[in-house]
Parts: C-alpha cells; structure tokens; sequence
C-alpha cells in the first residue's frame, strides 16, 4: 500500500510539473501588460562562477562577493531561499539533501528535509514572466514579447563587442531579464521595457537565481511551475507544520511551515508576537525559520507572491513560546 501511494504522489508531481511547463499563462491577470520597468537594479542575483563558487551580485551591479563549498564533483545547483540564503547541491549532497550559505555572515549550514527545495529543473530556462512576457532567442539576439502576443521586438542583439545570447531566467516581478552572453556565459541584465543593458559577471556556469525582496525568487525554490496559471491565482497556501498552539522553548529555532503553491514566486510569512508587534519576511522556499525573542503566544499566517502582486492572508494558528528547560 505504501509502495502504491508513493507512486501514486510521485505520478502526480510530475503531472503538475509537465502541465506547468508547457502550460500556456493565464488569459488575463491582475497584473497590467506593457507595466513599466522596475528601478534598475532591484534585488540580488546569484549565480554559479567560472571557478564554480557560489557569487552573489546587485542586479544594478556593484561589488560581488562568493563563496566556495568544499566538493569534488561542483556546485550543480543553487536557489535564493530568502534575502540572506542561497541553498546549493553538489553530486555528494544529493542524497543527503541541500545545504545553505548565509550572504551576510558566509556561514554554511544543513537544511531540514522541510527547507530543501522539492523540484528543482537545473538549467532550464525561464521563458516567460510572471507577466505572461516572454522572451526568444533569435540568431543570438533577445527578442520580447508582450503578453497578449501583439507586440514583439529585439531589445539586445550580439555586435559591438558582444556575443550571442542564450535566455536564463525573467527576474521574480517580471521587470528584467537576465541573460548569458558567448561561451563564457558572461551575465548580461536588461529591461526590455527601457534601461540599458548591464553585464554583472564576465563568466558562470549559466546556473543563475534572482531575489527581489517584495517578490521572491526566479527560479522559485518550489520549482512545481515555470509560470503562474489559473490554479497558481487560486491556490491559497496554508500553515502546516507545527500544529496549533504548538509549544516550542523561547529564544529557540522554529521551522514554520505551509503548503506550497505551484507558479507563485515567493511566501510572505508574518509573525505577530504577545506585545502585537509584527515580523514580515519573503521567502521562496515552503517554509521559514523563526526563534521567539521571549516566552508567550505568538500568531502567524502566510499569503503568496506572484511576482509583486501579494494575494490573500492565510488562517493564523498560534505558536507558544515556553521557558526553556535549565
């Protein structure tokens, strides 16, 4: 019987994931077409560099900073889980699970099976927004396309000292685009709705992850979809794990997790603690990690994001903080 339903789920989250795919975006969202470009240089893209470290840089461009994970056998894959994690695999990791760098300490830890990405598709790119834009290559050159299939132009061509182009991942609003340049896989930000374009890395692996902090992550961590459909609008995550009024020790590490939706770029989780005052954090992964500063009763509940476009609140379910044990 186990055996059965274990085939069954795996039957099942592969359905999702090839109707995801190929699936066509929805006919109209809450999102405008043709909406304008955001400020150049929102959020923080990831990627693997040409020595096969993990580098992380400002969209807008800037200084980088990297790290690299002890392993024999590279880096295959990363995802931004939150403003301050990037999760990564490697050929030894992948029956043990994912592991995480911190940007803003370079610590590196293991993730709880409940953190690890569920679905990842390395490599592949994402050719449609969260806008239902899409973008082609054509003879190396980027060419977009607006949602309703009306309006079509090259907006970055190889020429000039650059060389051709292959597409990597829309950012998670669906304002920029990144994309790597020739054999080097140099990475090249652009906005095709105005701004000029902007090489951020001279060289990766074309392995990229891009984070906006009101938006999430592109590709999502939960990659069960490539672009929101009907269901990614109507799906409403839920909390999950701990159960209600659950106790955890104060001042302790608590894994607050909730249902995942399949195309929604990230998961806004807000925590209100016993004097009222509110924590909200993005992330794109299925589940968060929070330490009660204090004893007492915390509330929390969960919404998605499809790109920029939060939709409605969760249930809340209560937390209890205790005294830890001396």
């Amino acid at each position: 019987m186990l055996r059965r339903r274990s085939l069954a789920l795996a039957l099942a989250l592969a359905t999702v994931a090839i109707a995801c795919t190929n699936a066509a975006p929805p006919a109209s969202t809450p999102h405008e077409q043709g909406a304008p470009a955001p400020p150049a240089g929102a959020g923080t893209i990831a990627y693997i560099d040409g020595n096969g470290c993990i580098a992380w840089v400002p969209a807008a461009g800037g200084p980088s900073d990297r790290a690299c994970p002890p392993t024999r056998g590279g880096i295959t894959a990363i995802t931004w889980l939150d403003a301050e994690t990037i999760a990564y695999v490697t050929p030894e990791l992948t029956r043990i699970g994912w592991r995480a760098i911190r940007t803003t300490t370079g610590d590196d830890l293991a993730l709880d099976p409940l953190e690890s990405p569920r679905i990842y598709q390395v490599g592949a790119p994402q050719y449609y927004s969260v806008l239902g834009e899409r973008i082609d290559i054509e003879n190396g050159a980027a060419a977009w396309t607006s949602a309703d299939g009306t309006e079509r132009r090259i907006f970055l061509a190889p020429g000039q000292g650059r060389d051709r182009f292959t597409m990597v991942t829309w950012s998670p609003d669906g304002g920029g685009v990144l994309l790597a340049e020739g054999s080097a896989k140099a990475l090249w930000v652009a906005y095709p709705h105005g701004g000029p374009p902007r090489r951020i890395a001279p060289a990766s692996t074309g392995v990229a992850s891009w984070f906006i902090p009101t938006a999430g992550a592109m590709p999502h961590a939960d990659l069960t979809c490539t672009l929101p459909t009907e269901f990614t609008y109507r799906c409403q995550s839920e909390p999950w794990k701990p159960g209600e009024a659950a106790a955890t020790p104060a001042s302790a590490e608590a894994l607050l997790a909730y249902s995942a939706c399949p195309g929604v770029t990230g998961y806004e989780l807000e925590v209100t603690g016993p004097s009222g005052t509110a924590l909200r954090r993005v992330s794109a992964a299925q589940v968060q990690r929070f330490i009660p500063p204090a004893p007492g009763t915390y509330r929390w509940r969960v919404r998605t994001l499809i790109g920029n476009q939060p939709t409605a609140w969760s249930q809340p379910r209560t937390l209890i903080a205790i005294e830890p044990a001396r």
